[in-house]
């Protein structure tokens, strides 16, 4: 697939090389640099090129807004993972532990213990 794209000031840029785009924090008219694959300098963009950059990416922020996390959007976008980690957990809890678990936690429960000292010992009774 060749994504070559011509961007307002005429530049064409190969966006099957791209690496990243970086604004320049140090000039205060909003500058960006393109790093491609390959190339070894970074190209010089100016804020209308780099949005241009950005809409053939289709960037979207990570952030709202104000610059902030949103964690109510997080936990929608993480329901299709955590509903399948409850089904994986409730399919562990369902399964009868088998005799090579049990004597692999037995020697888990000394190895801890071993590490304590009297008094505060976890397993031992």
């Amino acid at each position: 697939m060749n994504k070559t794209i011509e961007l307002p000031s005429g530049k064409i840029i190969d966006l099957n090389r791209f690496v990243a785009l970086v604004p320049d924090e140090k000039t205060e008219n909003e500058q960006y640099y393109l790093i491609l694959e390959g190339y070894d300098k970074a190209i010089a963009l100016d804020s209308q090129e780099a949005r241009s950059v950005k809409e053939h990416l289709k960037v979207k922020s990570k952030q709202n807004s104000n610059g902030t996390w949103d964690r109510e959007e997080q936990l929608r976008k993480n329901q299709p993972a955590i509903e399948l980690l409850k089904k994986r957990i409730e399919r562990i809890k369902k399964e009868p532990p088998s005799p090579e678990k049990e004597a692999a936690f037995e020697r888990f429960k000394k190895n801890i213990d071993a590490e304590r000292s009297p008094g505060r010992k976890l397993y031992e009774k």
